[in-house]
């Protein structure tokens, strides 16, 4: 699978979260050919007492998956959804790339936590990323194909040639600071190719905003992802630049590469 996007050496964040450590009981570890993986359990009740998926969280360059998990603040989102958080502390160079090594140890890590919830934990599946981890969702979405329900990114530079997304048609999130010039131009370039690929794509960027991980970002990904997850329809279609929005029987009033399917209110008002 070729890839396009910038340097590999222009791919280190901007941001420094500190890491916080998850209450104690709620993240666990395990290693996987020597790249330690964090997860954490959903809340689960006697009412509701089964994993429904798997979120993968990808954070920026060489993060360990204990800062991601704290970063992303999805702990919420996930005992809601009773989904599994699954966070990878990769570091070897390229690890973006699945044929590189990391795909075979993500899927490893997969099979881990679906053992560990009862073996029922094998999809959905769903990716987010922020700057190299954005390229991991990107690529390893691409990669794994069928098995990926929904995936995101922020501060992406590297996605896969625009014929890797042939039908690959999860719908998608990419969001980007407009100041984060290179990264946006190819952003929106992915963007347009996903959607041209049949793929279902929100594409929003943030005015004044450089490489950093916005609140805003994540806000974002997070209220999409819930919408995903709860089976909202799709009520208003927003058009890329303009902010154009026309009720979904409407759809046609916006060109394909433009769209942006919006399935809520709050979703609605977040990406205006």
């Amino acid at each position: 699978m070729k890839v396009i996007g910038i340097r590999a050496a222009l791919l280190i964040p901007a941001l420094a979260f500190a890491a916080v450590a998850c209450a104690e009981g709620d993240s666990k570890t395990f290693d996987v050919e020597g790249v330690r993986f964090w997860y954490r359990m959903p809340a689960l009740s006697a009412a509701s007492n089964t994993v429904q998926g798997i979120l993968v969280l990808f954070g920026g360059r060489n993060w360990s998956g204990e800062k991601t998990l704290a970063a992303y603040a999805c702990d919420a989102l996930a005992d809601q959804h009773r989904l599994i958080l699954l966070s990878p502390s990769f570091s070897e160079e390229n690890y973006w790339e699945p044929q590189s090594g990391s795909g075979a140890q993500l899927n490893q890590a997969l099979a881990t936590v679906s053992a560990r919830a009862g073996g029922k934990a094998a999809v959905p599946l769903y990716l987010y990323g922020y700057s190299a981890g954005g390229q991991c969702a990107a690529l390893f979405a691409a990669w794994l194909g069928s098995r990926v329900s929904a995936w995101g990114a922020h501060g992406c530079g590297v996605y896969p040639d625009a014929c890797a997304w042939e039908g690959v048609h999860a719908p998608a999130l990419i969001t980007c600071g407009m100041e984060d010039r290179e990264r946006f131009e190819i952003s929106r370039r992915a963007v347009y190719a996903y959607r041209e690929a049949g793929g279902e794509m929100v594409w929003r960027y943030y005015a004044g905003r450089g490489h950093e991980l916005n609140p805003e970002a994540l806000h974002l990904a997070r209220t999409w992802l819930d919408a995903l997850i709860r089976k909202e329809r799709v009520a208003w279609i927003g058009e890329d630049d303009t902010g154009r929005l026309v009720p979904a029987a409407r759809i046609q009033e916006i060109e394909p590469e433009f769209r942006n399917p919006l399935r809520t209110e709050t979703l609605r008002m977040l990406w205006k």
